[in-house]
């Protein structure tokens, strides 16, 4: 079966992730491709869905929830749809939708090309102490940072933001996004390689993580367990263990208008 690639956008909700996906449709998809854009029923309209809509190799498709994604997914068309753009649920836990698209693509019918983080500057300068985890839970997932609504924000604080990652030696890709939502390097991000930390979406043998042999077991037991996702990672109680803060009111208060 063919697998037709994805890109998992995520971001809150007025990051300018639409804006962004609209200007990268038009500087990368040729006249015999076609891009579905899976937008969740939960979003507030956003300017550039009229655009989008209105193409000639895009089109949106609006999903109620991860089951209907899930549906809606398998019944495309893969000699027609040459790649799906997804937003996840911005109205929703990020951690809640990663799990989700973890499930559609385990189904089998897409394949994750990229995951891109959208990033408002302006947010997280202003309300730091509220959007600071979310930011670093953002990076943790991302291939690709996009470093959107920077127009209010001093060079200064934006490098600082991009510095905050590079000490950690993350090997994401950064691209500045302008105030008009445009990118210089839509084709580096759309190179279906994986940057991101997070192992979530990568099958791998715990044992290959073990420096072990015939000649070298370890005294002590030891787990062959997977270790979970640390945003993932649940207690007893069913809360999350390292919980990433739900921003869309935040955001949607912090502008006056929706998404872009």
């Amino acid at each position: 079966m063919n697998t037709i690639p994805a890109y998992l956008v995520i971001g809150t909700p007025t990051s300018g992730r639409r804006g962004v996906i609209w200007d990268v449709i038009t500087k990368t998809t040729a006249d015999d491709e076609f891009c579905g854009v899976f937008i969740s029923e939960n979003e507030a309209p956003a300017a550039s869905d009229k655009r989008i809509a209105a193409a000639q190799n895009a089109g949106i498709i609006r999903y109620k929830d991860a089951d209907d994604a899930m549906e809606k997914i398998a019944s495309l068309d893969s000699g027609k749809f040459t790649r799906i753009f997804f937003f996840a649920d911005a109205t929703r836990n990020l951690a809640d939708c990663m799990e989700d698209f973890k499930r559609l693509v385990d189904a089998g019918h897409i394949r994750l090309a990229r995951i891109w983080g959208v990033l408002d500057c302006e947010l997280l300068c202003k309300l730091p102490d509220e959007v600071q985890p979310y930011a670093d839970a953002l990076a943790h997932y991302s291939d690709c940072l996009l470093l959107s609504r920077r127009e209010n924000v001093s060079n200064k604080d934006v490098a600082e933001i991009k510095s905050r990652y590079e000490k950690q030696c993350l090997p994401l890709v950064f691209e500045y996004v302008d105030v008009n939502f445009h990118v210089a390097h839509p084709i580096e991000l759309m190179i279906e390689e994986a940057r991101r930390v997070s192992m979530l979406f990568e099958d791998f043998d715990p044992v290959d993580d073990l420096d072990i042999d015939e000649d070298n077991l370890p005294e002590e037991p030891f787990s062959l367990e997977r270790k979970p996702d640390p945003y993932l990672e649940k207690l007893q109680n069913g809360l999350r263990k390292k919980p990433i803060p739900d921003l869309s009111k935040i955001a949607y208060a912090f502008r006056s208008v929706g998404g872009v």
